[in-house]
């Protein structure tokens, strides 16, 4: 089995299923990346960037990729790390002297290395309310905030997710490098990967090729559109802004082998845990998460702006990566992402037994599309000569998948899946002119195609 032929069947019934979770889902926008090595496996985009101008998404959409910013101000700590500049386990106020408060010695002694894992004991957010006021604070204001009382609890006794505390980690990159943050970043990391729609926070450029960003669907209620923003002394935990294809580069550095960015050392240092979440969705490595999908584990973040849910993941071994960008505030960019891995991973793991020489059948791009019911839509797929049938509608495609062998009088029997379904009946197909499958029938009920 090819790993590269799994995957790129596997891409082939992605992007229906994602067409599908779109349309259904209401969602304004989507643009998916899959990469595999050095290739480009799919690239496709969704719906609308701009809803009110009907303006489709374009493999050049941008999107506010948020808290994906964490793992770029990650990388240039370690960069920073690896010349020696800094070391990770010092007080971060060796390198920026006014983090400190008079009252709460708690703050002098919390390290970068905490800041990177979010087990520093710093609020969440600071008290300046930008995520809904739409402005964010300026340093004076992070400034007074820490010396008023930023920590909720002990340094290195709580994991708890902290934008302020990666807003340090910007102000830690400027004081030790002598760049300011988004010139660093841009010159150490964008720059060595060519990534030409990339930038740190908003300017110009970006405006001009950023989605529209919108609020969550309300019923009754059209949503609304956000204003893109700067995000100011914030941006290296929240600011960034990207596409697909210079996110899939960027994932692509992650790979063994790419130093570009990280030596290999660093590379693996960044994804050894810090801290277990026990029974939550990831674990916290530095600038990273990880989480497994079924037993696969992968590393990535997710970003959430106003107007634009987003994630990526890869995996270093298989070097295996995914992105998923939405432009809006509900949009299930983690749901997607998994989903979509779960069915890389299960075509990876039983391809042979999906493509078994007695499930072949010849043409079987004649069946692939949606079919529709009262009661449920069906997608039928091909991987290799074989036929799957499955519900576009689960968030795990692929979970109780339908095998369908071809029988001696053209019907079909089911050979795997739910026994609540048709698992071991047989299922027929009804066909046009053309000789293209127009209807399926199971369990004595019609379902019609819509494609």
């Amino acid at each position: 089995m090819s790993i590269h032929q799994a995957i790129t069947d596997a891409a082939s019934l992605i992007d229906r299923w994602l067409a599908y979770k779109t349309e259904m889902g209401r969602i304004p926008g989507l643009s998916v990346g899959i990469v595999y090595k050095n290739q480009i496996i799919l690239h496709q985009t969704y719906g609308y960037a701009n809803l009110e101008e009907r303006i489709p998404t374009s493999k050049e959409t941008g999107y506010r990729i948020a808290s994906f910013s964490k793992t770029f101000s990650a990388i240039a700590a370690m960069q920073l790390a690896e010349q020696g500049k800094l070391n990770l386990d010092v007080p971060v106020s060796t390198y920026v002297p006014w983090f400190t408060n008079p009252n709460d010695p708690r703050v002098t002694h919390i390290s970068l290395r905490q800041l990177l894992s979010h087990t520093s004991g710093l609020d969440r957010d600071g008290a300046a309310g930008q995520w809904v006021t739409l402005e964010f604070p300026e340093l004076p204001v992070i400034q007074q905030h820490v010396s008023e009382g930023a920590m909720v609890f002990d340094p290195a006794t709580q994991w708890k997710y902290s934008n302020f505390g990666y807003t340090i980690v910007g102000q830690v990159i400027e004081a030790v490098s002598g760049e300011v943050y988004n010139e660093y970043v841009t010159k150490h990391i964008i720059e060595p990967l060519g990534l030409r729609h990339t930038a740190p926070d908003l300017n110009a450029k970006a405006e001009q090729e950023l989605a529209v960003g919108y609020s969550r669907d309300i019923p009754g209620q059209p949503r609304e559109r956000f204003p893109q923003i700067s995000t100011s002394v914030m941006a290296s935990a929240t600011g960034f802004l990207s596409n697909v294809p210079d996110l899939l580069r960027y994932i692509q550095a992650q790979f063994p082998g790419d130093t570009t960015l990280l030596s290999e050392e660093s590379k693996r240092e960044m994804r050894r845990i810090q801290w277990l979440r026990e029974g939550l969705e990831a674990d916290q490595c530095l600038g990273f998460a990880t989480w497994k999908v079924k037993d696969w584990r992968v590393y990535g973040h997710g970003g959430g702006f106003q107007g634009f849910i987003t994630r990526f993941a890869f995996d270093p071994d298989r070097q295996i990566g995914i992105a998923v960008l939405t432009n809006a505030i509900d949009g299930p960019a983690l749901t997607l992402a998994n989903g979509a891995l779960s069915v890389i991973n299960k075509f990876i793991v039983d391809y042979d037994e999906l493509t078994k020489a007695e499930l072949a059948v010849e043409h079987p791009e004649r069946f692939i599309n949606t079919y529709r019911n009262i009661w449920r839509d069906d997608q039928i797929a091909r991987i290799g000569q074989s036929l799957l049938r499955y519900d576009p509608a689960a968030d795990v495609p692929l979970e109780f998948v339908e095998q369908l062998r071809l029988n001696a009088d053209g019907s079909f029997t089911v050979m795997s899946g739910d026994t609540y379904g048709a698992y071991g009946e047989k299922i027929h197909f009804t066909f046009d002119e053309a000789g293209n499958a127009q209807t399926l029938i199971a369990c004595g009920n019609t379902v019609e195609r819509i494609g």
